[in-house]
């Protein structure tokens, strides 16, 4: 079928009392493709479509029919990253302008995180955590949570007093403030290391560059401690320049309380 009868197909197959007029089929046929883009190729076959411009069609077709729920299954995952890019913009503004409970199920967090107003995070059929984009990237409520969203760099380490020691430095962890010694994985994101050329503060452990991955504008760090494990950290590329970090071999990195997690072992 041509990409407009595919958008109609649900309206067309509607019993006869709830079925809407050829002209009214015709109208909302066409506001959809506009909606997504494709009025202009609403007598293409599907053989003459792209991916993203497949998944528009099969997004304007469950949208035709007006149901209460839209249920995306993983809806862009044979496409590459900035056609996947692209649809998340158009889906996101879709969802605003119609108002569609929408329940997203996807792999990559960065999805939820963009395109949710709520997000609900399953491991092995166990729900983990449940909240706004910010608060289940801001505040894991569990080790797995710590993981699974977003990089992350595991030490295990002591806590004494809401204080974490990571590599021999110490560093607040507000979660603990109060909690007897003991141990804990203690999480922390990339960026929420700071790197400098220089040792000039105490709270500072001595690191060795073994990989520079620029990216855009982030540069990504591959670290290595005492000659044995390896830590990710990210800057952006202006700061890296600032802080010439290209022609060294030897850095000093101190944790930041943002972006550090911990979970009691």
């Amino acid at each position: 079928m041509t990409v407009f009868e595919n958008v109609a197909f649900g309206l067309r197959v509607k019993p006869r009392a709830k079925r809407p007029s050829n002209a009214e089929i015709r109208q909302r046929v066409g506001e959809l493709l506009e909606m997504v883009q494709l009025g202009m190729l609403a007598e293409r076959y599907p053989s003459q479509l792209s991916g993203g411009q497949r998944q528009r069609v099969a997004l304007a077709r469950a949208l035709a029919v007006g149901p209460k729920v839209l249920l995306l299954d993983e809806p862009f995952g044979a496409l590459d990253a900035k056609v996947r890019q692209d649809l998340r913009r158009a889906l996101r503004k879709l969802h605003d302008d119609l108002g569609v409970t929408t329940v997203f199920v996807t792999h990559d967090q960065e999805e939820a995180l963009e395109l949710a107003d709520r997000v609900v995070v399953m491991n092995k059929g166990i729900v983990e955590q449940i909240g706004t984009p910010q608060e289940v990237y801001d505040r894991p409520a569990t080790a797995f949570m710590c993981g699974f969203m977003g990089d992350v760099n595991l030490f295990h380490s002591r806590i004494d007093g809401g204080v974490a020691y990571i590599a021999g430095v110490p560093v607040e962890v507000p979660s603990f403030a109060g909690q007897s010694a003991g141990q804990a994985a203690v999480f922390v994101r990339p960026h929420a290391l700071d790197v400098r050329p220089r040792h000039d503060h105490p709270n500072q452990f001595r690191a060795r560059i073994v990989h520079v991955n620029p990216t855009g504008p982030t540069v990504k760090l591959e670290l290595s401690i005492d000659g044995a494990r390896s830590i990710r950290v990210e800057m952006p590329r202006d700061e890296y320049r600032a802080l010439d970090l290209g022609t060294r071999n030897e850095v000093f990195v101190s944790p930041k309380s943002s972006g550090v997690f911990a979970h009691a072992l």
